[in-house]
């Protein structure tokens, strides 16, 4: 796990939860392009680069709100935004069970303890 994913998940435990749903959303947004599920806006057309697609997602896809509401200071560019981003709709969607096996399997037990009670 990476500095930047324990700051996103650990901002996420202070939040209410409409800007959580808010951050979901822009996030599920944001992999929908990198993930290459979802054309960039305007084009008709994948970005075959994947620092362009990242920053163009970044951008056009609402990266950078995510980013901002979990106080993350990262570059349109950032190659691991996307896993952070995943990590963050994985906290947000689990059921305590799965925190569980995710604390145990991460030795962050404690951190994943305060992101169940405070998503609850």
């Amino acid at each position: 796990m990476t500095r930047q994913t324990r700051h996103a998940l650990t901002a996420l435990t202070r939040m209410t939860p409409a800007r959580r749903s808010v951050v979901q959303a822009a996030a599920v947004e944001y992999l929908s392009q990198v993930d290459r599920r979802r054309l960039p806006v305007g084009y008709d057309r994948a970005i075959g680069h994947d620092d362009d697609n990242r920053a163009d997602a970044f951008t056009m896809r609402r990266g950078n709100v995510m980013a901002r509401l979990l106080g993350l200071g990262v570059q349109p560019h950032d190659p691991d935004l996307p896993d952070t981003a995943r990590a963050v709709l994985a906290a947000i969607d689990t059921t305590p069970r799965e925190l569980t096996k995710l604390g145990e399997a991460s030795g962050q037990s404690l951190l994943v303890a305060a992101l169940w009670l405070a998503t609850k």
